[in-house]
């Protein structure tokens, strides 16, 4: 169930200094005691809001449901990112302030262009992790993104949009740069037309024609080339879309051959001594399988799954297979990893832990997204042995 925004909640947790600057330009608020308000009696602020004509109201209201959105950890992070890519640096001026809900709208209140990056970069963490795919083996480039560059990757997938499907008459693409040197290009072509009834910002009852659009995003990491994509439709959309990418941005003119072995090494979840040792200065506190999906080979054949409490540290997910197989009918040496749910607890700056799941599967998926967070574990599976090394891959393959 989505969250219900609140506003004496919103009230309570904002701070009365940055209330009274964003209501400064709101003509109800004018002579507005701001004194007479405290943690406890934001009564008022909401009445006052009742005096806003409607349409202005639900703008600011909406303004203060992104806000309260980006009040969280992960959050601040996407603030940091959103300021760094036009070239302004908060860092300092963030750390000073008392709570997330601070830090949000005094963004809000400091550039709006930071506030509505960070939307879009919060936003992608949001979608849906069966449309995303990862693609390896791509060239590491030191790409030098241009309008011109853009603007073609538009025209294309427009093209191809409009040829199989067509819809896509217009593409806009934006590019974003993510921390950890991942380059987002989120492209919004057209969708088909939409007729349905609602309200004109006079509030007039009408029958109302849109043309609402759908997205296409790729994040390309500098580091190895490899890239991610959340394009809707499967491989008949997903691989012409990608070659597409790869020509206008990489430069390149075939994607190349995909590996013929297997990226993820789930044989190594079978030794219940496995660690998972991370860089102190990282605040990675424990990392573990909490479950995992077995293949029993033989007579009687199938599959389980063994997992432990996802919200206590205590246990472990091999103690359980030894308890409940004890070695009787089947051994977890003979049968095949299918899949594992791993977590990774982490401390944040104010020493509040984070847990962050995220699933290994075969053949090769993997739903660690691109938040700060997630990427840092992309970057250690290499180490743990979890994801095969390029070299070792090239050399199956």
């Amino acid at each position: 169930m989505p969250g219900i925004f609140n506003p004496l909640s919103f009230f309570r947790h904002a701070p009365n200094t940055l209330l009274e600057q964003f209501f400064s330009s709101v003509p109800a608020f004018a002579g507005f005691d701001w004194s007479a308000v405290s943690k406890r009696r934001v009564e008022s602020i909401n009445e006052q809001c009742n005096l806003i004509p409607p349409t202005e109201c639900a703008r600011i209201f909406n303004v203060f449901r992104t806000v309260e959105s980006l009040a969280t950890p992960i959050g601040t992070q996407m603030l940091l990112e959103a300021a760094r890519d036009i070239d302004i640096d908060i860092a300092a001026e963030l750390a000073a302030k008392a709570s997330a809900h601070e830090r949000a709208l005094w963004c809000y209140l400091r550039d709006k262009r930071i506030f509505r990056t960070a939307r879009m970069l919060g936003h992608i963490d949001t979608l849906p992790k069966r449309s995303w795919e990862t693609l390896k083996n791509l060239p590491v480039e030191a790409i030098g993104v241009t309008p011109e560059m853009l603007a073609e990757l538009g025209r294309q997938f427009s093209e191809f949009f409009w040829a199989t499907q067509k819809r896509g008459e217009r593409c806009v693409v934006e590019h974003r740069r993510r921390e950890g040197d991942v380059d987002c290009f989120f492209a919004y072509p057209a969708d088909y037309l939409e007729e349905r009834f609602g309200y004109d910002d006079d509030g007039q009852f009408e029958f109302q024609r849109r043309r609402p659009a759908f997205e296409v995003i790729f994040g390309y990491h500098r580091r190895d080339g490899t890239t991610d994509a959340y394009v809707q439709g499967g491989q008949k959309v997903r691989h012409p879309l990608a070659q597409i990418f790869a020509k206008v941005v990489l430069g390149i003119d075939h994607l190349p051959e995909p590996f013929a072995e297997e990226p993820f090494n789930l044989e190594i979840f079978k030794n219940p001594n496995i660690t998972f040792p991370t860089d102190p200065a990282d605040n990675i506190r424990l990392v573990r399988v909490q479950a995992m999906r077995l293949q029993f080979h033989g007579h009687r054949a199938g599959r389980i799954t063994v997992a432990i409490d996802a919200k206590s540290r205590d246990g472990s997910v091999y103690d359980v297979i030894a308890d409940k197989l004890a070695e009787r009918h089947a051994r977890l040496t003979t049968a095949t990893v299918l899949g594992v749910t791993m977590q990774a607890f982490q401390r944040d700056d104010d020493d509040k832990e984070r847990v962050v799941p995220f699933k290994i599967s075969a053949p090769a998926t993997c739903d660690l997204g691109d938040s700060p967070e997630e990427q840092l574990l992309r970057r250690y599976l290499p180490d743990w042995g979890i994801e095969k090394h390029a070299d070792d891959l090239a050399t199956a393959a």
